[in-house]
């Protein structure tokens, strides 16, 4: 079985359900997190998802904040990868990533780990990554017309979904439709904040959070 977590954004840390939802499916106590910080630019970024999964009962959790495609062929982080039970993508620009993995040995640890059953999650940035084709940029408004959104490649974990994130809060229905006509034989799935979508095998979704999933 294949498990994607993509995350809508700004999940609540007083309440933090999608984020103890997302240890659960990663093994719980017994859960090695492998956090990807790149598509963020704050310095406290990797720190700060390392003390929050740990403080929500993870065993142990490794933040790999290389910033160059040379690192990113290094065995250490490779190695990383290969032993976790769950990996988790930060928020801030989603072109960063694949720019710095793309085609590397860590990117195919990743695909890897995500064909063999370990969760990939990722929080707003890091959920619109894992299609293959990605929203980069994009408008808000309910109404699809020309130059609301822009694509690029993404991670490609899946191709049969393209993913948005703050949904609602950021009134992004007209970019998702129209990122849809687009890519005719691709599904539009709308994630709200502090809201995830669970999805099993591309084929089956599971809601956790205070917000909606619009398909």
């Amino acid at each position: 079985m294949t498990l994607l977590m993509p995350i809508g954004g700004n999940e609540n840390d007083k309440k933090p359900v999608v984020s103890k939802e997302f240890i659960r499916l990663a093994g719980g106590e017994k859960a090695d997190i492998v956090v990807l910080p790149q598509p963020s630019v704050l310095e406290d970024t990797p720190e700060y998802y390392v003390q929050h999964f740990l403080s929500l009962g993870a065993r142990s959790v490794k933040s790999l904040d290389f910033r160059s495609r040379a690192e990113a062929h290094l065995d250490e982080y490779v190695e990383s990868i290969q032993n976790a039970t769950g990996i988790f993508i930060s928020g801030g620009t989603q072109m960063r990533l694949p720019a710095i993995i793309g085609g590397t040995n860590v990117e195919t640890a990743i695909f890897e780990a995500y064909r063999r059953g370990i969760i990939v999650s990722g929080t707003s940035a890091g959920a619109s990554v894992m299609s293959k084709v990605m929203i980069a940029y994009g408008k808000g408004g309910s109404t699809p017309r020309e130059g609301i959104v822009r694509f690029t490649p993404g991670l490609g974990l899946t191709d049969k979904i393209i993913l948005d994130q703050h949904f609602r809060q950021r009134d992004r229905f007209g970019r998702l439709l129209y990122a849809v006509s687009a890519h005719p034989g691709l599904l539009g799935v709308g994630i709200d904040e502090d809201t995830a979508a669970i999805i099993e095998d591309e084929a089956k979704i599971t809601v956790v959070g205070t917000g909606a999933v619009t398909v």
